[in-house]
């Protein structure tokens, strides 16, 4: 492809992409890291103690957090090193300074909502009693928020930094900001799966057992307890031993149902964000795989829904089935595929 963007165009594309790179640097992990700080004491002081399944909470959002750190760190690097080449017009440095802007904005917004879940959503009045309310005076707001909020702005910046008509750009906007919101709700309900998955009750007593044993493993603990009941037993039912579980396995589908929405989820949404360099540069195997980790994360989804009785998980599946028919449609399914006239020079070339 080859660059549509003005000189003024391209210097404020290459400004950005300095800006963005220092935000990305030494601000946006130094966001992070207080929001996450501030979650896990709520977690450990406020919830653990009385409902034990928010306990794996703790590790999933040190690694997840974690890695968005890391990368956040390595995509701004990267975005100060294009600088130079975005103003050149390089087409491919636009794109990826697109896909590092993304990486930002899906941030910010995955590590915002379990702020919402775990620091200011009130369980103090169940299902699991004891948990006290929120503190108060406590913003509704994480630090976080501005990652998602500048994220977004800088990612706009490199979409519609060209000479394209507002018709063109607003079929264009659609599709491309709709990823980045699948993407999020992807890894959300991926971080529900995994919570869920690597929940081991028999963890938490005096007694608990090796986990080369059924009740210890991941994959066949659930076929001892009724799955969906762990979501609303305290830990004083856990000590007192009224923690119901059968001697012989039964299969419980959650299983499979927790696995597959959890790692697959968490793949599939670095997948989307990946897909989006790709996607501007016309590369159909970009296309291909949206539609595919689109198609996979919508039934992961459903079958949540359909099993565990999960909203959130339903509404993930019904904006990833969005996704595919949206990205199906002839009018958003032409923007990811070469122009007639690139595909003749091409073969010319060849």
């Amino acid at each position: 492809m080859e660059s549509n963007s003005s000189e003024l165009q391209r210097k404020i594309m290459a400004v950005t992409a300095v800006v963005a790179g220092l935000c990305m640097i030494y601000v946006f992990p130094e966001q992070a890291m207080r929001t996450l700080k501030i979650a896990l004491e709520n977690v450990m002081e406020r919830l653990i103690p009385f409902d034990p399944d928010f306990y794996t909470a703790v590790p999933i959002l040190s690694v997840t957090y974690g890695i968005w750190m890391v990368l956040l760190v390595l995509c701004g690097s990267l975005s100060i090193c294009l600088a130079p080449a975005v103003y050149k017009g390089k087409e491919w440095a636009r794109a990826t300074l697109m896909g590092m802007m993304a990486v930002a904005a899906v941030a910010g917004m995955t590590m915002l909502i379990p702020w919402m879940v775990l620091v200011v959503a009130d369980y103090s009045q169940g299902p699991v009693a004891g948990i006290l309310p929120p503190p108060e005076g406590l913003s509704m707001l994480p630090p976080v928020f501005m990652t998602l909020v500048l994220g977004l702005a800088f990612y706009y910046v490199f979409l519609f930094s060209d000479q394209a008509s507002v018709k063109e750009k607003f079929i264009r906007f659609i599709p491309y900001t709709f990823l980045g919101i699948v993407a999020g709700m992807v890894f959300m309900n991926a971080q529900h799966g995994v919570r869920y998955f690597i929940f081991l009750p028999e963890f938490l007593t005096e007694h608990a057992p090796s986990a080369l044993t059924p009740l210890g493993n991941f994959f066949t603990n659930l076929d001892h307890y009724e799955a969906l009941k762990l979501t609303k037993i305290s830990q004083a039912q856990i000590n007192a031993g009224e923690l119901v579980k059968t001697v012989e396995p039964i299969y419980d589908p959650n299983t499979l149902v927790l696995l597959l929405g959890g790692y697959l989820n968490y793949i599939a949404s670095y997948l989307i964000v990946l897909a989006v360099p790709f996607l501007w540069l016309r590369k159909p195997f970009a296309y291909y795989m949206v539609i595919a980790v689109s198609l996979a994360t919508a039934t992961a989804g459903f079958n949540g829904y359909i099993v565990r009785n999960s909203f959130e998980w339903g509404v993930g599946g019904a904006m990833s089935l969005a996704l595919f028919l949206m990205f199906v449609t002839p009018v958003f399914r032409k923007q990811f595929f070469p122009l007639k006239e690139e595909t003749k020079a091409e073969e010319a070339t060849a």
